[in-house]
């Protein structure tokens, strides 16, 4: 986006916008309030047009959670609809979509449909918090602990998916791993990131300060390319330690050529990754595991201006 509005959107267009290109959402600051904004669409992924609302509903709202905000005051639902699709199929999808938004505390309140030739679905979200809660990724410290709530391999999980089973054999892999698999992958895409950014915020006021410096939510660019985001944007050394990922993905992974333990894996809905306060990692941690939520130490900021993420050379890999 940065590369494609580069001479279009100036310095000057943005001088009122907290927050603007090159994170996970805008921030626009008013009376005091802060109001992020963000979009998202894509075509479906999983036959079952339900938990495609769900999975859309879920990668759309990502992006406010991740700027440490809680409050999602609704989404504009964007839909695109082939002629041939049966309107059954479309309204499932929105009924994931909005079972979704009303169960993280948020809804459906208007959007916009087109006729496409291939089904699309997605919303441009908003949320209102405090100035003082917005996380972005340009605030890591030096000394920081890397956090990830999610394991990685939803990419991988989503193309062993859709191999038929004419071709399980050369794939080695008996049916109900397969299936364990694809199931855990459908199980993070469909879990909020609204809950582990509560765990984060129900710590911090039982400890009485910001423990958190930078945060961003793990997507099309895998853990490393979203970490070298941070390192830049932070002038930090990123270094990753540890690549927890679904059961399976490790040896599926090359098969599909994707580069999963290269740290580039593309996520969907994929966790979020939280730059805190070193003393305060393993309490952030055990309290996401209390609620409920995946914890993993995946690596730390190592030194200021450098502007680099790495993987280091003995990168433990945790199957889940």
């Amino acid at each position: 986006m940065e590369f494609l509005v580069k001479g279009i959107v100036s310095e000057d267009d943005l001088k009122k916008t907290y927050v603007g290109l090159g994170d996970d959402a805008a921030v626009i600051i008013r009376n005091g309030m802060a109001v992020v904004k963000t979009v998202d669409v894509f075509t479906p992924i999983v036959d079952d047009p339900y938990l495609q609302g769900r999975i859309a509903a879920c990668n759309s709202t990502s992006d406010v959670y991740a700027m440490g905000v809680l409050d999602v005051i609704g989404v504009l639902v964007i839909m695109g609809i082939p002629e041939s699709l049966p309107i059954e199929v479309s309204r499932d999808m929105l009924k994931g979509f909005q079972d979704f938004c009303r169960e993280n505390e948020t809804t459906i309140v208007g959007g916009h449909t087109i006729l496409n030739p291939w089904p699309l679905i997605g919303g441009a979200v908003s949320g209102v918090g405090k100035k003082e809660d917005i996380l972005t990724k340009s605030c890591a410290k030096e000394g920081d602990i890397l956090i990830l709530t999610k394991p990685l391999g939803t990419q991988t999980a989503m193309a062993l998916s859709r191999v038929g089973p004419e071709f399980d054999d050369l794939l080695d892999i008996e049916k109900s791993e397969k299936n364990k698999i694809i199931s855990k992958a459908i199980e993070l895409m469909t879990s909020s990131n609204r809950k582990p950014l509560l765990s984060l915020r129900e710590l911090e006021e039982e400890i009485g300060e910001k423990i958190a410096h930078a945060m961003t939510d793990i997507t099309g660019f895998g853990i490393l390319g979203h970490g070298n985001e941070m390192a830049k944007q932070s002038s930090v050394e990123i270094e990753i330690n540890a690549l927890p990922v679904i059961k399976g993905t490790c040896e599926l992974a090359p098969l599909f050529g994707h580069v999963l333990l290269k740290g580039y894996g593309a996520e969907t809905a994929g966790g979020l990754f939280i730059s805190t306060k070193q003393e305060y990692a393993q309490d952030l941690i055990e309290k996401l595991h209390k609620n409920g939520c995946y914890a993993f130490e995946v690596g730390r900021v190592k030194k200021s201006g450098v502007g680099k993420a790495y993987l280091s050379k003995d990168v433990k890999i945790l199957e889940i």
